[in-house]
């Protein structure tokens, strides 16, 4: 059948009108876009601009607030100069009149710690903040003190010192100090100090916070932090980051600076201004949360979007494509987890059969006991229960791999006491026989010792099994495995229980010599499929079910290693 003009031409308009109903929804998606991304612009900039003239003026208001404390404190200064002009250092330390001027004088001054003389050999002369006499501490080791040796030139303005713990009243002080003037009108080596709290800036920073994410911070212009907002970690070593030393040196240079994104005191996104403080080596820095003028920015554009997603409906038909990819990606999806587990019965087969060979071994260790004792019945007998034993132990290994993969913590059946250390006794002798030369296997146990009733001997031996025989691969040229049992109490919140409730438990160990693991890969012990062996040798289970073993007994697995010195791993199990 031959097409005509008019099948022709509709075939020609299908792919015309999908590229119209394409381009329609380019339209309809882009243009609200492109509206609400300029409005949301413009908006963005004015709160900017509005943040930017607030935190200035906050600033303003902070450098303004610290100049006049440290003006109290240079007046402090002055006054104390004045008071003992004359007056010699024997004559200072003697002077009760001068013990109560001072006392006064830092009465008036609500800012500050105590105002102190210090004498050329670093040690309190008279000070504000001790009873009188005044008692000789040395404070000669301080950076304040160290700025004013003997002969030096008078500064304008006092040396601020570093935030430090005050020898006299045991707080946290920074000192403002300036050198006793001598007659040739340098330093005679003793020094003026007025002290300021930092907590009295921090409690006035915490009033004018605009939101809980600011931060301010008083500083010297050499990066010494003396008061913040937050409180450093460690105030007496607090100090500004590498990072804002080119900002200091503009500091030095001009009266203050404005940036906006990772802030140079602590690196988080604000809008920061800084400030100097006028005839001093210190600044202030105010941090607006870039939080915060987002979320104004967002209530600003809620009318905006709102508009923008009336107009945006018609993305619904966009929408319901896109949950068909969904459902087509999630049934791909699945059926990759079917492969997975696939993968998965594939590990757990050969994990069984690693496992089983562990028992197979010492079944046919004890068959060579057999025939090599065959005339002696009560070797015989002791033979022949260990294998009553390995087969139970088969039996229990079956169903803990069960547990371990179905993620089961359920324990086996109570089975009565028992007694453990005779227990222990007997699978170490036939461990010992049975593990290959060059391992040695000792047991060393209190005895008699009674575990919990509920305990399924036969699965404590496939765990210990396991356990001895993961030792024995960490010791390829041979060495030693030791069992210990040790009885301890779990009092009531111990922080370093691992999550055991209070009471009684022993805790069974089984340490080897070999070549011990790192921090990483001891973190995972007990994770199904994780194992250090190379591939194809192991497959992690044989730890994933001692682990879920001890935790369906009401216990817990713990280990300890250090590469080179060996592994120990600690069954914790409930003893009553």
């Amino acid at each position: 059948m031959r097409a005509t003009p008019g099948m022709k031409a509709a075939s020609r308009a299908r792919p015309a009108g999908a590229r119209a109903l394409r381009v329609l929804w380019a339209i309809t998606v882009l243009l609200p876009l492109a509206g609400l991304a300029t409005m949301g612009m413009q908006a963005w900039q004015a709160t900017l601009d509005a943040a930017e003239e607030r935190v200035g003026r906050t600033a303003d208001m902070l450098r303004e607030h610290a100049l006049r404390a440290f003006e109290a404190q240079e007046i402090a200064i002055a006054a104390s100069e004045s008071r003992v002009t004359g007056m010699g250092w024997d004559e200072i330390r003697a002077s009760r009149s001068l013990h109560d001027f001072l006392l006064a004088l830092d009465a008036v001054t609500p800012s500050a710690g105590g105002v102190t003389l210090v004498d050329p050999s670093g040690r309190f002369a008279a000070s504000s903040t001790t009873s009188f006499p005044t008692p000789p501490i040395d404070v000669a080791g301080r950076d304040y003190i160290a700025a004013h040796p003997p002969g030096s030139g008078m500064r304008e303005a006092p040396t601020i010192g570093k935030v430090v713990t005050s020898r006299s009243v045991g707080v946290l002080i920074f000192p403002m100090a300036r050198s006793r003037r001598r007659e040739d009108g340098l330093g005679d080596g003793g020094v003026v100090v007025a002290t300021l709290w930092p907590h009295y800036f921090q409690a006035f920073y915490r009033s004018i916070l605009e939101a809980p994410g600011d931060a301010v911070t008083l500083f010297r212009l050499d990066g010494a932090v003396l008061a913040a907002v937050p409180e450093p970690a460690e105030p007496e070593a607090a100090a500004l980051p590498p990072a804002a030393a080119p900002l200091l040196r503009q500091l030095r240079r001009g009266p203050g600076a404005m940036l906006q994104g990772p802030s140079p005191i602590d690196g988080q996104p604000r809008l920061t201004a800084m400030r100097r403080i006028p005839g001093h080596d210190a600044g202030v820095a105010y941090g607006l949360s870039l939080s915060s003028l987002q979320a104004e920015w967002r209530r600003q554009m809620l009318a905006p979007v709102i508009g923008a997603l009336a107009a945006m409906l018609l993305l619904g038909t966009v929408t319901w494509w896109a949950e068909r990819a969904a459902r087509d990606r999630a049934a791909a999806e699945a059926r990759s987890r079917t492969a997975e587990r696939q993968a998965t019965m594939g590990l757990l087969a050969g994990g069984l059969a690693h496992d089983f060979g562990n028992i197979t071994q010492s079944v046919m260790a004890a068959a060579v006991l057999l025939a090599k004792h065959a005339e002696n019945p009560a070797r015989v007998r002791q033979v022949a229960s260990h294998l009553g034993r390995h087969a139970e132990r088969a039996t229990a290994l079956s169903r803990r791999m069960l547990d371990t993969t179905r993620r089961n913590g359920a324990g086996s059946a109570a089975v009565g006491p028992m007694d453990l250390a005779a227990a222990l006794r007997e699978l170490a002798q036939l461990l010992d026989a049975t593990l290959g030369a060059g391992i040695r296997v000792r047991c060393d146990v209190p005895g008699p010792l009674a575990a919990a009733p509920g305990l399924d001997r036969a699965e404590l031996e496939t765990a210990l099994i396991n356990l001895a025989a993961n030792a024995r691969d960490a010791m390829p040229d041979g060495g030693t495995i030791r069992i210990t049992v040790a009885a301890f109490a779990v009092p009531p919140r111990q922080a370093d229980a691992p999550d055991l409730p209070a009471g009684e438990y022993l805790r069974i160990s089984v340490a080897d010599e070999g070549q011990g693991m790192e921090a990483a890969t001891l973190a995972r012990l007990g994770e199904p499929f994780m194992t250090t062996k190379p591939e194809g040798q192991g497959t992690g289970l044989g730890l994933a079910m001692v682990a879920a073993f001890v935790r369906g007994a009401g216990g817990a697995l713990a280990a300890e290693s250090a590469i080179g010195k060996g592994t120990t791993i600690h069954l914790i199990l409930p003893a009553r």
